[in-house]
């Protein structure tokens, strides 16, 4: 029953992690971004699931999803938001060196769910080390588009200029 303890661990964790969402510099930035980074979520892992890469034997509504629906939108998004959020600010080198204080844990917990739980299921041609790759591919699409939100809001916020 582990895996059910993970299951309500993680519904447990996104209902109190909503807060996030409404930390400066704005809501209209950081509920786009879970928004978009459910999706890229949804996307990646119904591909692996359809393609027999990844399977989830216990699941949250398993007559319903295929997927991991409380990963993917309820712990992961909420992940790539706390990236985005302590990298709102940082050069490049804060934004990889962060990336990595972020990604590496949530690909080992993978990991750890293949290896010791009934939860997560590499098959196919999946290997770990796409796991490990695949997450910090979703930070990195979470980040780049963060920046095209603070270019339109950058945008947004400069005044007219008047000509004459």
């Amino acid at each position: 029953m582990l895996e059910r303890s993970i299951i309500k661990l993680g519904i447990v964790f996104g209902i109190f992690s909503i807060i996030t969402l409404f930390e400066k510099p704005s809501v209209k930035i950081w509920f786009p971004l879970y928004v978009i980074n459910c999706l890229v979520n949804y996307i990646f892992d119904k591909v692996l699931v359809e393609t027999k890469q990844v399977k989830y034997p216990i699941r949250l509504l398993p007559k319903i999803f295929k997927i991991n629906v409380v990963y993917d939108y309820l712990v992961c998004p909420y992940l790539s938001i706390w990236y985005c959020q302590s990298t709102y600010h940082s050069k490049l080198s804060g934004i990889v060196g962060k990336l990595m204080l972020f990604a590496t844990p949530q690909a080992i917990y993978e990991i750890i769910l293949e290896k010791k739980t009934n939860s997560l299921e590499f098959t196919g041609n999946w290997r770990w080390l796409y796991s490990f790759f695949l997450v910090f591919v979703v930070k990195v699409i979470s980040r780049g588009v963060l920046e095209l939100f603070k270019l339109k809001t950058t945008k947004k916020d400069q005044p007219v200029k008047k000509s004459g």
